[in-house]
Formats: structure tokens, C-alpha cells, sequence
């Protein structure tokens, strides 16, 4: 019998997929920072793509996918005023 991933049956994420989620969550960082408009909408959809590609692309865990939506909902709302474009 083979012990399943965490990401399999635990619901957790692996420690590549929680690297992962953070490297996404860091660059919408670093776009809101740089006040970089295109930059924030470029990863914005790259969260969205990899969270609600179909099928799952890339063998997706369910707790990467449900953490990748999570950020996408929080990241739904990063907005930069009107001026602040580069």
C-alpha cells in the first residue's frame, strides 16, 4: 500500500503548491507596490487561468485549486487609482 501526499487525501497543500501560491501572492504584491497596473492585471490573470483552468492542468492537487481560488477572491478586489499606471 503506498502512503497517499499530504496534498491527496489531508486536503493540505505540498510544499511546492504552498511555494507556489506564495510566489503569486508575492508578485500581486509587488505590482500593488510598484503601482505597475499592467503588471497587477497580468498576474491577476495568470492566478485566474491556473485556478480555474479545465481540466486541471499539470496534475493539480484540490488543495492547491481551492487555495488558488481563495487568492483569486482576494485578490478580486486590488484595484490601483486612476493615475497610478506606469
Amino acid at each position: 500500500m503506498t502512503t497517499p501526499t499530504p496534498s491527496q487525501d489531508t486536503g493540505t497543500l505540498a510544499a511546492a503548491e504552498a511555494a507556489r501560491v506564495q510566489r503569486y501572492h508575492d508578485r500581486l504584491l509587488a505590482a500593488l507596490a510598484a503601482r505597475d497596473r499592467t503588471a497587477l492585471r497580468g498576474v491577476k490573470q495568470e492566478v485566474l487561468q491556473a485556478a480555474y483552468a479545465t481540466p486541471p492542468q499539470g496534475g493539480r492537487s484540490a488543495a492547491l485549486r481551492r487555495a488558488l481560488r481563495l487568492l483569486a477572491w482576494r485578490m478580486a478586489g486590488l484595484r490601483l487609482p486612476r493615475g497610478a499606471s506606469r
